[in-house]
């Protein structure tokens, strides 16, 4: 896990400068290091968790704008006999020190938005699809998952 570590603080280094924001569909790749927070026993209808999440996005298809960007998540987990449900809420910062937020939900999948930002992200409007894989070796206190979204993006 240690390594997880190491590579999510060196890829979280921040770029020098970031091209202007364009409206289009941006592709993003955020490589997350988790540390379970805490939770509810509910007994025989399940529980409730939180994790707090670090990481880095890069867009998965090459382009300048929105890359390297530093990632703090809390990640909320419903588990019910049924099944598992996920919600989060992210800030995204890029190398100038503006924030964008963003929250998403599902259970391996499902919708993100942006709920605001700072800076060059104030007037930014994004909606999108989300999708999770697991690292291996995670355990239940620290795991690791690569969070992959398209966003919508509309800038304003």
């Amino acid at each position: 896990m240690i390594r997880y570590l190491a590579l999510a603080a060196l890829l979280a280094t921040p770029a020098l400068a970031a091209p202007a924001l364009q409206s289009g569909v941006v592709k993003h790749a955020a490589y997350t290091v988790c540390r379970a927070g805490p939770g509810v026993d509910l007994g025989e209808v399940g529980s409730n968790t939180a994790a707090d999440c670090t990481g880095v996005v890069r867009t998965r298809d090459g382009a300048a704008a929105l890359d390297n960007l530093a990632l703090h998540c809390l990640e909320l987990s419903d588990a019910r006999k049924a099944g598992y449900k996920f919600s989060g809420y992210c800030v995204e910062t890029d190398a100038d020190g503006d924030k964008l937020y963003l929250s998403y939900e599902g259970p391996e999948s499902g919708p993100i938005t942006a709920l605001g930002g700072t800076g060059k992200f104030a007037h930014v409007k994004c909606t999108g699809q989300w999708k999770v894989a697991d690292a291996p070796g995670n355990s239940a206190s620290v795991f690791a998952f690569t969070l992959e979204y398209d966003l919508d993006l509309k800038v304003e």
